[in-house]
């Protein structure tokens, strides 16, 4: 067969997306062309399509496509090429994270860090083009429709997608266009196509592919709240002279809303997950016991994501992560693979105003004289408004009956007060206001459901 398919679509970034180019010093920045332009690479969205793909169909069938490593037995090269993609925004968000231990409560050594993310609802044009001589027709097909389907299931892209970002959804379907290389008007048309293209960049054109909802995924979307007479704060790092608030982003359109970031409340989730698996005499390596022989000797903030394992041992387990036996790390992700559950940046369905948030002062009392110790004075802001709404989604993909029945247990702990987040200065407190569920073992999440609606 001698045809070139070429599909494009509209993607959008509800959260943003950092496609990233390096780091400096501490500070991560995103990737820009030759015209000071922030794209996302094509070989960036290539290998995460290709991630997605063989995690889906097998190692063999994403060789064929995607092309591996040249040996000296074989060359495969990849049928697939996907242009560079301009993000529709003209500015970064910076943030800041740090990694919190959980046995001890305080950042990890060596674990804070700034990165650059586009702001959420940056949007752009799609193009792939499938090289002719992979198959027959059918199969090319086959091809378009497992692509259709990964981008369903809301494809992951661009580097920190653990902190909430990266999320990418297809507008309206894909587009699809084939041109017959053995047909004179044809190639004139693919020639136009990539002209044109080039010109006055990707124009959606050609038959609507359908893009389904991924059958294999649980989705969990929530309205999180502040409860009445309760405040919450989670800072954004900022310079050391600087007085604390609440984060709030600048999305693409110029509005500005709150945000509580996702990895924040990833890091409650799985904290509280690992001790309901560790109850239930389940295997988890980042143990208090783990932490404490570590913490001995030379301890590292990347031990955790390691597994605790030996250096020496390591390439074992990167050969087959399921030696670790861990369900939280294969849930949540380690060096030796990617995770399963994304938890997205929750942004304020109203923008922000000066009502949301009251002044604090606090200062440190000295227990034996009841005085206020020198220097400890200082001033925040926290969130108090009982009427705002921070929509979240929760998906893991190909969830166990064990870990919906865990993911349960652990947003009820949330609704009820006994998991907190954010500054100890504030309650931390966070209320679900409502919630649906959809997909595998969504039942598992039936009775919550009932108790919260």
């Amino acid at each position: 067969m001698n045809t070139i398919y070429k599909i494009t679509a509209k993607i959008n970034f509800p959260e943003g997306v950092a496609p990233g180019a390096g780091a400096v010093s501490n500070r991560q920045i995103v990737s820009k062309n030759g015209r000071d332009e922030f794209i996302l690479r094509g070989t960036a969205l290539a290998g995460a399509l290709r991630s997605a793909y063989r995690n889906s169909v097998g190692t063999n069938k994403a060789d064929r496509w995607f092309g591996s490593a040249l040996d000296e037995f074989r060359e495969n090269e990849s049928f697939i090429q996907i242009s560079d993609t301009v993000l529709d925004c003209k500015t970064v968000n910076e943030r800041t994270h740090n990694m919190i231990n959980r046995h001890t409560g305080v950042v990890a050594k060596g674990a804070l860090f700034s990165l650059e993310a586009t702001p959420p609802g940056a949007s752009a044009f799609l193009s792939i083009t499938l090289k002719s001589g992979a198959g027959s027709r059918e199969e090319y097909i086959e091809f378009i429709n497992d692509l259709a389907r990964i981008f369903g299931a809301e494809l992951l892209v661009g580097g920190n997608s653990n902190r909430g970002i990266g999320r990418m959804r297809v507008d309206g379907g894909l587009y699809l266009r084939a041109f017959d290389l053995d047909d004179i008007e044809a190639v004139a048309a693919w020639m136009d196509a990539e002209y044109e293209e080039r010109k006055s960049g990707v124009r959606l054109q050609g038959d609507k592919v359908a893009v389904p909802e991924e059958a294999s995924l649980l989705s969990v979307n929530l309205e999180l709240g502040v409860p009445r007479g309760e405040d919450l704060l989670v800072g954004d790092g900022q310079d050391t002279d600087y007085a604390l608030k609440p984060q709030k982003v600048y999305f693409a359109d110029g509005s500005d809303h709150w945000r509580i970031p996702g990895s924040s409340l990833r890091g409650i989730v799985r904290s509280w997950m690992s001790r309901l698996a560790a109850r239930e005499g389940m295997n988890i390596r980042d143990s208090y016991d783990q932490w404490s022989r570590q913490s001995q000797g030379d301890h590292k903030a990347d031990d955790a994501g390691w597994g605790f394992v030996d250096p020496l041992d390591r390439e074992d387990y990167q050969e087959d992560p399921s030696l670790l036996e861990d369900p939280i790390l294969d849930l949540f992700g380690s060096m030796y693979k990617k995770g399963r559950l994304h938890i997205t940046d929750s942004f304020s369905s109203a923008n922000t105003a000066d009502d949301d948030v009251q002044d604090r002062m606090h200062v440190a009392i000295d227990r034996f004289s009841g005085g206020a110790n020198e220097g400890a004075l200082f001033s925040n802001q926290v969130l108090v408004s009982g009427t705002l709404k921070f929509p979240v989604k929760i998906s893991v993909a190909n969830p166990t009956k064990t870990e919906a029945k865990l993911l349960a247990k652990t947003l009820r702990a949330i609704h009820l007060g006994i998991l907190l987040i954010g500054s100890s200065k504030s309650g931390g407190r966070l209320e679900i206001k409502s919630i649906t569920v959809t997909g595998k073992h969504g039942e598992e999440l039936e009775s919550l459901c009932k108790e919260i609606m």
